[in-house]
């Protein structure tokens, strides 16, 4: 959670820490692999949904980037998950316990309970 809280309390900025960017940073900190690292350097809304666009979608992004990684499909502590939170735009998640993840948002960061797709370190 230490990490969690260190990295989402940073401002929002797309790219360097959006609602995907920052749980990847999360997860580069504690296993030292950044799944985002190939799609690093847009900026911006824009840049972040052409990328998200390219990639077919946010679930085919995640499980791309996740595939590169070599991460295992299901959910773990300091793992990663997209979120599941009906009328909102999907985001990567990192669970920060069992059953609860962290992810970015405007503010800072919230918790939530439930997560789609998982991936974590075998």
């Amino acid at each position: 959670m230490a990490e969690a809280e260190r990295i989402m309390s940073r401002p929002f900025a797309w790219g360097p820490c959006d609602c995907c960017t920052a749980a990847c940073d999360v997860f580069a900190a504690l296993w030292g692999v950044d799944p985002m690292a190939p799609v690093r350097g847009y900026c911006g809304p824009l840049g972040a949904l052409r990328m998200i666009r390219r990639a077919g979608g946010m679930p085919a992004l995640a499980q791309s980037l996740a595939g590169r990684t070599r991460l295992r499909d299901g959910h773990a502590v300091g793992g990663l998950a997209l979120s599941d939170v009906p009328g909102s735009r999907q985001s990567l998640l990192i669970c920060i316990q069992p059953g609860l993840w962290a992810g970015k948002s405007k503010a800072g960061f919230a918790l939530v309970r439930t997560a789609q797709q998982g991936w974590h370190l075998a």
